[in-house]
Parts: structure tokens; C-alpha cells; sequence
């Protein structure tokens, strides 16, 4: 199948003025480490690792297919309860859905909370997320739930407007599931939460939604068979962004990566990389700050910082093709620059400009260009497979483990210690 997208890194190098551009031997350098990277992974996928798994997966998708259309079946609308990677992959594949039924409840706001059930409970179901099935926010979210559900509807009632994915070992969340008779489905139990998007876990929420799984995983297979079949990292578009990526950490103290699609239906996902990115990478005092940015509204409001202020950022623009849309017709003479333009060409040329900005102004920026005119669950799923080999081949360049999140685990024991300490006063 043909690629779905090209990269363009030619922005990453000097600029005219010699300030801030990556040196074609730092880059060079860093494509032989990135190549033993891909290599690495290429070997663990063989022996069975999951990063890429899920791409060529196809005997899971009738379960999950089927289990979202019962579970959409029982409502019109549909909290889902999750956070972080148990809600980021699932939203930004529900950005490309036709329906929209789905609400995502990620933090135990009580004002969200409250507002989010301030109707009646008639017409709702509840989805609940958590691979640990620990996870502080999402358990005592889910509990309000059940007890004003099971209030208003009855046990039995309430027990059928909720389903439950979560890890399969012992866990809070699968004992008060248990307790409830509320049906639960396995999370992949070596399937790290913020690269589950591919898994049940992103394409479940997103069946519900009326997204095409398929599609997604469809999209997914091509980025992850041309990374598999690669024979230098120069035909592994993945390969040569963390090359971009870590190149320019090392080379030119880079210590923030950001990342603008020119999409709406892309701004979700640019939240997703940020988990990712920041997750994997953030240890041992490696990494870069992921920063999510939506073209054209940040060349309104960071632009000015990025051209001007310290040279700290690697830029990554996401845009699409131009669609044929009906020309504008401004009937203004000073603004015949617009006339006869599609709003896909503002868009695009949007794009163009900030690149060429950025690179004048001698920060490294990298295009990559959809091979669409609109956003579809194909291209997300390539975005999405694209980025989670870049982020676990930048985390073996960088020698640590892209796979754990140790000072996050430490973070959730702490806020069970202090909850713990303040019940005892």
C-alpha cells in the first residue's frame, strides 16, 4: 500500500545564517544510531514484543466490534472515565468519528463531574478505563457514577449502563466491577497505557463512536511494514525522525518538541504525542518537553516566542492537501491575495510560511504532509504508528527505557499515602 504521508526534514539543517540548523554530521551520526534502534525493535517484534503488534492484528476485532455495538446500543450518550493514556489514544480517534456521542471525563473535577450528570440518568452509559485498575481519579469518578446510576436506575439497571476495561490481574477497579456485576474486558496486560491507542483500549471508545478499527489499524500496517522491510534508517520516515529529534537534543541543546498539525480533527492527537512523547522519554534526565500547538491558532499566540525568543524548540507542522472547496470571493481589492483561494490553500500556505519562517529564523522545523484532504481514521492510525516507533526508537538512541514510567507509579503511591494520612486525623 502506498504511504499515507512524506516527511520532510530538509529544516532541520543550517539555516542560511549558519545559527540553530543541525549539522549534516550530527545528523548522519545519529542515523547509525537510530538504525540499531529500529533493528532492536525489528528483533523484539519478532519475538513477540507489542509495540507494533496490534498493526497486524486482525482476530481481536470482531470482539471488539461487536462489544461496542452492544455497549452503544444501551444509550445515546457515553461517559467515558479514564485518563491519560486511557483516554488520550480513545480521543484522538474519536476526533475522525461521524457520531460524537462520547464525553470524556479525565479529571475528578467535581464541577465537571457534576455537570456532567447533572441530567437524568435515563439515557446514559459509562465506560471506565484504568490498566492498573488503581488509578485514584478514575476510581473515585467511577464510584460517584455507579452510586447516583445505581440510585436513580436500580443495581440491575445501573449494572448494564457500565462496562469495564482494566488490567487482568486483582485490582480495585475490577473488584467493585466484580462486586457490581458489571462486565469487564481485559486490558493487554503488556500493553503500556499511552501506546494502547491501536489496542482495545483506543479502538473500543472509538467503535462506539462509529470509527472504523479497521481503518485505523489499516493505516497503521503501512507505516509499521515499511519500518519492518527497512534496509537503512533513511527508508524508515520514524527512523529518521528520532534521528531529527535526538540529533538536535544532543547537537544543539534542543529541550522542547513541538508538535502544530494544521487540522482541528488533529488537536486531540497532539495532546496524545505529548503524553507519549514526555512518558517514554523523561528519565535519567534524557528527553525533551513535548508541547501540543494547533496551526493556525499558535501562530497567533507562540509564534512570536518560538522565531524570537531562546533557541530551544525542534518544530514538527502537520498538514493535509488543499481540498477542492469552493473558491473565496472577498470583493475587496486589497484583498485580492484571497480571491479565487480555497480555505484548504489559507491552510496550506499557513503551513508553508511558518516553515519557511522558522528555518529563516534558524529553528529546525520538519513538515509532514498528508497524502488527504480532510482528517480519516486511516491517516490517524499512520500518525499514530509513525510517532510511537519514533518515541521508542529515540528512547533506545537515548539508552533508556521508553517502556516505564517510574516516577509516575511513585506519584499515584503518593497520593494514596496522603489521602491515607488525612483519614487518620
Amino acid at each position: 500500500m502506498a504511504s499515507l504521508y512524506t516527511q520532510d526534514i530538509s529544516g532541520i539543517f543550517a539555516a542560511p545564517s549558519g545559527a540553530d540548523g543541525l549539522s549534516q554530521a550530527a545528523f548522519d551520526a545519529a542515523c547509525g544510531d537510530a538504525w540499531a534502534a529500529l533493528q532492536r525493535l525489528c528483533d523484539e517484534h519478532t519475538a513477540g514484543a507489542p509495540l507494533v503488534r496490534h498493526a497486524f492484528r486482525e482476530d481481536d476485532l470482531p470482539e471488539i466490534e461487536a462489544a461496542a455495538r452492544e455497549f452503544a446500543a444501551r444509550a445515546s450518550r457515553i461517559l467515558l472515565i479514564g485518563t491519560g493514556g486511557s483516554s488520550l489514544g480513545a480521543r484522538t480517534l474519536c476526533a475522525t468519528a461521524p457520531a460524537g456521542r462520547l464525553a470524556f471525563i479525565e479529571n475528578a473535577d467535581p464541577d465537571t463531574v457534576g455537570r456532567a450528570v447533572a441530567g437524568e440518568f435515563a439515557d446514559s452509559a459509562f465506560l471506565a478505563i484504568s490498566k492498573s485498575g488503581a488509578t485514584a481519579e478514575t476510581l473515585a469518578v467511577f464510584a460517584q457514577f455507579w452510586a447516583m446510576a445505581a440510585d436513580a436506575l436500580g443495581p440491575t439497571e445501573a449494572a448494564a449502563r457500565f462496562l469495564v476495561v482494566t488490567g487482568p490481574q486483582e485490582s480495585p477497579l475490577r473488584r467493585l466491577a466484580r462486586r457490581h456485576d458489571i462486565t469487564v474486558l481485559d486490558h493487554e496486560p503488556d500493553v503500556v497505557g499511552r501506546m494502547s491507542i491501536l489496542a482495545n483500549v483506543g479502538l473500543l471508545p472509538a467503535a462506539i463512536d462509529g470509527v472504523d478499527g479497521r481503518a485505523v489499524r489499516a493505516g497503521a500496517r503501512v507505516v509499521a511494514e515499511q519500518a519492518l522491510k527497512a534496509e537503512t534508517a533513511m527508508d524508515c520516515p520514524p527512523a529518521l525522525g528520532a534521528a531529527m529529534q535526538v540529533a538536535l537534543m544532543r547537537d544543539r541543546g534542543a529541550t522542547a518538541s513541538i508538535l502544530m498539525p494544521y487540522a482541528d480533527r488533529l488537536a486531540d492527537f497532539s495532546r496524545w504525542y505529548c503524553q507519549l512523547w514526555a512518558e517514554s522519554l523523561g528519565k535519567a534526565g534524557c528527553g525533551s518537553m513535548p508541547y501540543p500547538a494547533l496551526g493556525t491558532v499558535d501562530q497567533h499566540s507562540q509564534l512570536q516566542f518560538w522565531l524570537n525568543g531562546p533557541p530551544i524548540g525542534a518544530y514538527t507542522l502537520i498538514d493535509l492537501t488543499a481540498a477542492d472547496t469552493p473558491p473565496l470571493a472577498l470583493g475587496d481589492a486589497e484583498l485580492a491575495w484571497m480571491n479565487d483561494r480555497s480555505l484548504g490553500e489559507l491552510m496550506q500556505a499557513s503551513a508553508q510560511a511558518t516553515a519557511q519562517n522558522l528555518a529563516q529564523n534558524g529553528r529546525p522545523v520538519r513538515r509532514i504532509r498528508l497524502h488527504r484532504t480532510s482528517v480519516n481514521a486511516k491517516t490517524v492510525g499512520a500518525l499514530a504508528m509513525h510517532f510511537l516507533l519514533e518515541t521508542a526508537i529515540a528512547g533506545y538512541m537515548l539508552e533508556i527505557d521508553p517502556f516505564s514510567q517510574p516516577a509516575v507509579d511513585a506519584g499515584k503511591a503518593l497520593i494514596r499515602e496522603f489521602l491515607s494520612k488525612s483519614m487518620e486525623k
